[in-house]
């Protein structure tokens, strides 16, 4: 049985989450501000994503480094998006941060799935 691309880049994409949402837990419980730790998170868990989606979902159409650079610039742009979420469920609605995190990074995990089989 083949998988489709949406469900193989899901399971990729759940082992960089894991990293993201791990590292995010572990700051803040350092006491790293919510926010900063967010970003910060954002950041290995985006690192994560492009080592294990060039490994076994696509080559890539440019060296490592530019891919990266590039997947931090889009991804970069919808972490904007979905941190406004993050913010807005626990500012606006009082939802508990974790709770927030994951359903902002939901938003953006369709957003750059998109992105990544349209342009990487």
């Amino acid at each position: 049985m083949t998988s489709t691309p949406i469900a193989k880049y899901f399971w990729i994409v759940v082992v960089g989450y894991a990293v993201d949402l791990g590292s995010y837990i572990g700051m803040v419980e350092a006491g790293l501000h919510l926010y900063l730790a967010y970003l910060a998170s954002f950041a290995l868990g985006n690192t994560c994503n492009v080592l294990l989606l060039r490994k076994f979902f696509a080559a890539g159409r440019h060296p490592f480094a530019k891919d990266l650079a590039l997947s931090m610039a889009s991804t970069g742009i919808v972490i904007l998006l979905a941190m406004g979420i993050y913010i807005a469920l626990m500012q606006l609605l009082g939802v508990h941060h974790l709770v927030a995190k994951v359903l902002s990074n939901g938003v953006s995990f369709l957003v750059n799935y998109y992105l990544r089989r349209r342009f990487f």
